[in-house]
Parts: C-alpha cells; sequence; structure tokens
C-alpha cells in the first residue's frame, strides 16, 4: 500500500511530461515559417513547460491539503 503513494504520483508526473512532449510539438509543428517563427516555437516550448510544472506544484499541493484534512 506504501508504494502506491509513490508510484501513483511518478506515473502521473511521467504521463504528464510526455503529453507536453507531444503538445509541444504538436503545435510547434503548426508555427508558419517566417521571421518570427523560431521566437514563436521557443514562447510555445515554454508555455507548455510552466503549464506542467504549474499542474505538478498544484496537485501536489492539493493532495498536502486532503492529507492534513483528513487526519
Amino acid at each position: 500500500m506504501k508504494y502506491l503513494r509513490i508510484t501513483i504520483p511518478v506515473l502521473v508526473t511521467a504521463g504528464l511530461t510526455v503529453a507536453c512532449i507531444f503538445v509541444a510539438k504538436w503545435l510547434t509543428g503548426m508555427v508558419p515559417d517566417g521571421e518570427w517563427a523560431e521566437l514563436l516555437k521557443a514562447v510555445i516550448i515554454v508555455f507548455v513547460v510552466a503549464s506542467a510544472l504549474v499542474t505538478v506544484a498544484w496537485s501536489a499541493y492539493f493532495t498536502y491539503i486532503i492529507r492534513t484534512n483528513i487526519r
């Protein structure tokens, strides 16, 4: 049972990371060629990575709050 406390967050984080990689590849593939294309691709990648980090941090905080309220 104590292994679930470790494996579930690890699997969710890994899944979220893989999903973010695919989303970033998909969105950067939709950027048309031009002068600002590389900057726009970089902004997309930074936004996707930052969104993933905020999601993981919020999930950890929410889990912490639920655990303290249950005890």
